[in-house]
């Protein structure tokens, strides 16, 4: 136990400027990519957006933890790509089931804004740690070979670099899991907006859809408080990710 809390506790030199507005830019370039993909699908830009496998399992992962919380459970976490996954869960209410969807869109953003909390105090190892017990609870909700082996690749990957990687290599991916979780769904939500200006707003599936039919709210109206999120949490962790010294 105390190895765990020393893992959680030990810090490491802030990395240089260039690195952390490196990862910023690649990050960003990864949501484009993300957005354009989901949109059109060119084949182009799959290298780069399979980066975003991370918040994926995030974001799946926030659907299922909440319906756990509000008294719900899950029947299945299945990643069917870097950009898409589905959870299956069940709720006990309406708002049991609200929250369930909410959580999707919101867990990445707020995930990388705790990790730049962590990131800020030099806690990268944390990062990891902590990133690996996600993986490690994704799992236990996993059903199918394809999610098993994106779950199973991303943790082994943390854990690999906490547990051998030197300094400047457990900040590189710290840093990276911080900046691709905060700017991850700008790509999706984007998404969603524009297929609905383009698609129409009938027979659609996605979890803007499910709250405005669970909850009567329009769905642009949680589209917009998601937007409002991953605004005010980038707002705020990119102070905390600026090197101090």
């Amino acid at each position: 136990m105390s190895g765990v809390f020393g893992v959680l506790n030990q810090q490491v030199a802030p990395p240089g400027l260039g690195l952390v507005l490196a990862l910023g830019v690649f990050a960003v370039a990864v949501s484009a990519a993300t957005f354009v993909l989901m949109l059109a699908g060119p084949a182009r830009w799959r290298p780069l957006t399979r980066a975003n496998v991370l918040s994926t399992v995030v974001h799946e992962g926030g659907h299922a933890l909440l319906s756990i919380v509000t008294g719900g459970g899950v029947f299945q976490i299945e990643v069917t790509s870097a950009e898409t996954g589905l959870t299956r869960t069940w709720s006990t209410s309406r708002w049991s089931r609200v929250l369930t969807l909410v959580a999707g869109y919101a867990t990445p953003p707020l995930a990388g804004l705790g990790a730049a909390a962590l990131l800020h105090r030099g806690l990268a190892p944390a990062v990891l740690a902590l990133t690996v017990l996600a993986m490690v609870l994704v799992l236990l909700a996993t059903r199918d070979v394809l999610t098993l082996g994106i779950v199973v690749a991303l943790a082994a990957a943390a854990f690999a670099t906490l547990k051998w990687g030197p300094d400047w290599l457990r900040n590189t991916v710290a840093y990276l899991e911080a900046w691709l979780l905060l700017t991850s769904e700008l790509g999706g939500a984007a998404a969603i907006v524009v297929g609905r200006l383009r698609h129409g707003y009938y027979g659609l599936e996605d979890d803007a859809a499910g709250l405005a039919e669970a909850s009567g709210i329009p769905a642009f109206a949680w589209i917009a408080g998601w937007a409002a999120l991953i605004g005010w949490t980038a707002w705020t962790a990119v102070p905390l990710l600026w090197p101090t010294a």
